[in-house]
């Protein structure tokens, strides 16, 4: 067994996309990557839609696909509605652990590709509106993870300095490599949220030719400045473009390697790190 192989096993990727979708194509169903995800020996995959709460569908996937861990989610978007305790409520019910704040709904998202309107979380004093509240309590009830999804990097500041004040002990800022080319994210910014408890994310999406070709010793710098404690690979893949989630990981994991990180950082962040913010 390779290094790569070896880290590979054991992995949990928590940002997975599957069919079906409504907006965009995807390489595989549920079923169809947690097979893979299986048998190449990782230890659990979190589901991400846009648009409906994944935890039902991990539930029953599972069913298909025993030995590996499936867990799902709620983003906070327009199809749910928004900012929605109830649906909530109904997610952390039923056992699923992620909620991402607004994603495609997100008023900088919409931003980001021209379009006006979106989800905003803070009021005219720069406070977050109260439904969020009514959100993060939900979320320290239930032991949730808190993800910040596609909103503004001001929003975050607030969004995980609260969550911290309310002793919310679960939190990722998500894909925040990529946040830097829709939403300028820094990397002051990033070891600002880190130093407030957050888990700074990484997604290999970030470095492939049909997104933004950051390149990957300027990541492995990013993280090397972040440090590996705070950090967290994901693949954000399923992307008909993209190899399945799995092989992404797999192949993600080889060009960290390659460009210089070690394999004990790199263990670290595919499995440490998901494991704690999950509580695995």
């Amino acid at each position: 067994m390779s290094n790569v192989d070896r880290l590979v096993e054991g992995a949990l990727d928590i940002h997975v996309h599957f069919a079906p979708d409504p907006k965009v194509a995807r390489r595989g169903s549920a079923i169809d990557v947690a097979k893979q995800a299986r048998d190449f020996g990782m230890a659990g995959l979190v589901l991400k839609s846009h648009e409906y709460p994944t935890h039902p569908v991990a539930y029953t996937a599972s069913q298909a696909v025993p030995d590996i861990t499936l867990i799902g989610g709620i983003c906070l978007d327009v199809e749910v509605g928004g900012l929605n305790p109830m649906a909530v409520e109904c997610t952390a019910m039923m056992g699923g652990r992620f909620v991402w704040m607004p994603t495609y709904s997100a008023r900088a998202d919409r931003q980001h590709k021209g379009l006006n309107g979106g989800i905003y979380l803070l009021d005219d004093q720069n406070r977050l509106v109260p439904e969020v509240y009514a959100i993060l309590e939900l979320i320290k009830s239930h032991d949730m993870v808190l993800a910040t999804g596609h909103i503004s990097t001001q929003e975050s500041m607030v969004l995980v300095a609260e969550a911290r004040d309310m002793g919310i002990e679960r939190v990722v800022v998500t894909h925040a490599t990529t946040m830097a080319f829709w939403t300028g994210m820094t990397l002051e910014d990033m070891k600002t949220l880190a130093s407030m408890g957050a888990y700074i994310e990484h997604c290999i999406h970030v470095m492939m030719p049909m997104t933004h070709r950051l390149n990957p010793g300027e990541l492995v710098d990013t993280i090397n400045a972040i440090g590996t404690e705070h950090c967290i690979i994901s693949t954000d893949f399923g992307q008909d473009y993209h190899p399945m989630p799995a092989e992404g990981l797999r192949m993600g994991i080889g060009t960290l390697l390659r460009a210089g990180m070690e394999e004990v950082e790199v263990g670290m962040m595919v499995k440490d790190n998901p494991s704690r913010l999950l509580g695995l």
